[in-house]
């Protein structure tokens, strides 16, 4: 009796063993045709740490390859109602039909191309993969947080993944409060409009391009109605590079008004920096959408935008930074009209170390009042706004 007890434990044993590995081969399997392996030089590839007790035993995968195997009918069964911890926060599994649903609430994301400082969100993720043969190696995905929805195609390669994306009109104020801590003016801003888009990226190359499109932007509650006159403080950094702050504005030692400044400075400023600047709105979402695209945010800005920079953001950059230049050259535009916003950036413009607004320039460079400069020099001055250490640096010394 007792030896046909142990026989039979040993056949349960040897079939769950055996049932062990013959899921272990098909789930390898599965994994080899999904291209979890496929490791080669210029493939997209990461080390992962199957077992936290033995870190040293790490595995290199494929990155598209995971993502094709999670999202197969094998990879949703084996994910649904799991969760994992990742360096964002725990993300949650579940699959509807042929979709793969990921929830991570909240997730934070450190990353300098959103914010200087961590942004944390409720952030969900719906994976389908197509079906048909000719769309075979792609997804459609759709990207969700409070108020926001994005979708996208991504195209999976062994090298990297291809994602196509578009953003429907959604209120401009629910980016805003997506970026959260970010961007400190969403306590008190009161934003109209809407933002669309579209564009592409690439993973893990972040190259891409977006196409905005800001529909009735309104912004109230800044306050830069202050600056319609007076004085004010900004930053203006000492000729060693310290920092401090300055006053600035009608009267002081800084400030010309705009009438003083002559023609040539005015008109060379406008030309290098923003041709169309009497023409337009005040604001361009292409270093916004430049920002979220592909990480970098260079050369669209207008002077409204440079301004707002100037005198309350500073040096922050990403996503973050470029949309709070936009929420105030917004309201600048209709708080303080054309004229005084040139005669604003013009009197506070960095033009190299220590050296702030265009009646500093022009004394330190070239020993005149802006309104006796030549074409040339108001050209040279204009076109060192861009970069103004270098140019006093390189050029002027």
């Amino acid at each position: 009796m007792r030896s046909r007890w142990v026989r039979a434990a040993c056949l349960t044993a040897a079939g769950v063993a055996a049932g062990g590995l013959i899921a272990l081969a098909v789930l390898a399997t599965a994994a080899a045709a999904a291209g979890v392996f496929n490791t080669a030089p210029g493939n997209w590839t990461v080390r992962l740490v199957p077992f936290e007790r033995w870190p040293a035993a790490s595995l290199a995968v494929n990155v598209p390859g995971v993502v094709r195997l999670a999202t197969s009918p094998l990879g949703r069964w084996l994910l649904d109602g799991r969760s994992v911890g990742t360096r964002f926060g725990r993300l949650r599994f579940r699959r509807h039909g042929p979709t793969l649903i990921v929830e991570c609430a909240p997730c934070t994301v450190t990353d300098a191309r959103l914010a200087s400082q961590p942004i944390a969100a409720a952030l969900g993720l719906r994976l389908t993969p197509r079906v048909d043969a000719a769309a075979a190696g792609r997804i459609e995905g759709l990207l969700t947080a409070p108020g926001f929805a994005a979708r996208f195609e991504a195209t999976l390669a062994a090298s990297g993944i291809e994602i196509a994306w578009s953003l429907p009109a959604t209120e401009l104020a629910a980016l805003v409060r997506l970026l959260g801590a970010a961007i400190p003016e969403a306590r008190f801003a009161r934003v109209a409009g809407t933002v669309a888009a579209e564009g592409t990226l690439h993973l893990p190359s972040l190259a891409g391009h977006a196409s905005p499109a800001l529909a009735d932007l309104a912004v109230d509650g800044l306050g830069t109605e202050a600056l319609a006159s007076g004085l004010f403080e900004q930053r203006c950094a000492a000729p060693d590079g310290a920092p401090r702050r300055v006053l600035n504005g009608d009267g002081s030692r800084f400030w010309s008004p705009l009438d003083d400044l002559g023609a040539r400075l005015p008109g060379a400023v406008l030309a290098a920096e923003d041709p169309h600047f009497f023409e337009h709105a005040g604001f361009d979402g292409q270093p916004l959408a430049a920002a979220f695209a592909a990480g970098a945010a260079h050369g669209a800005h207008t002077i409204t935008q440079r301004l707002a920079r100037t005198l309350f953001i500073g040096d922050e950059r990403g996503a973050a930074g470029e949309l709070r230049a936009l929420l105030y050259a917004a309201e600048m535009q209709r708080t303080l009209g054309k004229r005084r916003i040139l005669e604003l950036y013009l009197n506070t413009a960095d033009w190299g170390p220590g050296i702030c607004g265009a009646r500093t320039a022009a004394r330190v460079y070239f020993r005149k009042t802006p309104a006796q400069l030549t074409a040339l020099q108001a050209a040279w001055l204009a076109a060192s706004l861009r970069r103004p250490q270098a140019a006093y640096e390189r050029e002027f010394l």
